[in-house]
This record gives C-alpha cells, structure tokens and sequence, in this order.
C-alpha cells in the first residue's frame, strides 16, 4: 500500500498539518462525511487551507462531503504521525479501525479471517485480536493502540504473550484435527501504528500498519529470517 505525501513545496510548517489531519480524524469517526468548513473551524484555519492539505493526501479536488474509508483514514493517521502528532493520531483512530484495516489487508492477499478468537488452555484464557489462514500458513495477530512507541520491555511482554497464545491455539487446532497431516506454519505479529525499532522481538515480529500491506505482499512460511511456529512441534511438546 503506498501512502500519499503531502506535496511538500507548499512550505507548510508539520504541525499546522498534523493539526489539520487529526481534526479531520474526529471529526469523521462514526463514519461521517467530510465538512471542510467544520474541520476548518476546529483546526482554527481557513476552508482553502484545509482544502490545500486534504486535497493531494485523499486524491480529491473537493475533499468535502466525501466518506473516508478505513484506508483512507489510515493513510492520514500515517501523515499525522510523520508530522510528529502519534499520540493525537492514535487517539483519533479506534482499536475497531485497526482490527477493520488489518481484515482490509488481509482479505485483499487471499487469508481467511477471523478477530476476537478466544482460547482457553488448562491454566489460562488467551485473546487473539485477528487470526488469518491460508493454506499452511497461520498469523495470529496482535493490534497495539499505543500512543507512544514501545519499549523493549513492553514489545517482550507483548511478543511473549503472542507466542503463548499462539501456542495454545495450535494445540487446540491439533486438538479437534484441524492441523493438516504435514503440519501448519503460525507466525506472530504484534502490529502497531509506529514504526518499530526492531522487527524482531523475542520470536514475534513488529510490524507498523503503514508497513503491513507491503508485509503481507512477501510473507512466506519458508522465509528464513521469520520465525515461524511448525505446529508439529508444538503437538509433539505438548505430549512430551
């Protein structure tokens, strides 16, 4: 997915247009059209000064009266955060919107989704925000709505409970006969709205939604550098 930038020669200062996107992103919750003159009014700017940034960013002559997609919103919110607004940003945007773009993306390459899964173990209850199948290929994913970018401790701690999660789920699969005779390839991500310092944290990968699209593109079981789960080898663990 290729985010549109917003025509730098206009020379206009980051946080005037980050001011002008967040606007625009709560204004537009709840799936309401667009209202330059409102947005300009809550931006503390003129309707030509909106109009001038919304414009090349949505692909609009006259951005007003549109309906903004998931994608749409999604490519302002990444403009905001270049712009250096990720907190106004995330808290204009909805865990529902995430979880709704991730389906987006993932649906468009060809997996089958599912959100909210719950899994139960013996000592635990487990939540995965978003599962995608196809063929061999299990991702279990994990939508942070963090206004901040993560820390190392708090990317182990969510990539350890992603892997235990998945862990559980692929026992659970194997459990009812779900797992294929040659076995599945689970993989989990943690997906966030910043880009990430590593793409690696303790086995799961981190990766920012502008990035996701591009992902889901390359995403292959047999991909060295990712560090799949084989879930034979999570059944044989299990019974030893």
């Amino acid at each position: 997915m290729q985010t549109l930038h917003f025509k730098e020669r206009h020379h206009t200062p980051s946080y005037f247009v980050s001011r002008v996107i967040v606007e625009t992103l709560k204004y537009t919750r709840s799936d309401k059209l667009l209202n330059i003159s409102q947005i300009a009014d809550r931006a503390k700017t003129t309707t030509e000064q909106v109009e001038l940034i919304l414009g090349p960013m949505l692909q609009l002559e006259v951005p007003s009266g549109a309906h903004l997609t998931n994608s749409a919103r999604f490519k302002l919110a990444f403009e905001a955060v270049r712009h250096g607004a990720l907190q106004q940003a995330a808290r204009a945007l909805s865990w529902q919107e995430f979880e709704a773009f991730i389906e987006e993306c993932l649906q468009t390459v060809g997996f089958d989704t599912q959100k909210g899964t719950i899994i139960k173990d013996e000592s635990r209850r487990w939540q995965i925000d978003v599962i995608a199948k196809k063929s061999r290929m299990i991702l279990a994913i994990d939508c942070k709505h963090w206004e901040s970018p993560g820390y190392d401790s708090k990317l182990t701690k969510a990539a350890d409970h992603q892997k235990l999660a998945l862990h559980a789920l692929i026992q659970q699969m194997t459990g009812r006969g779900d797992v294929e005779r040659e076995g599945v390839f689970a993989l989990p991500i943690i997906l966030t709205l910043f880009e990430p310092r590593s793409r690696l944290v303790d086995g799961a990968v981190v990766v920012s939604v502008e990035q996701f699209a591009d992902f889901l593109e390359g995403v292959s079981p047999f991909s060295s550098e990712l560090p799949f789960i084989h879930a034979q080898g999570v059944a044989k663990s299990s019974i030893n």
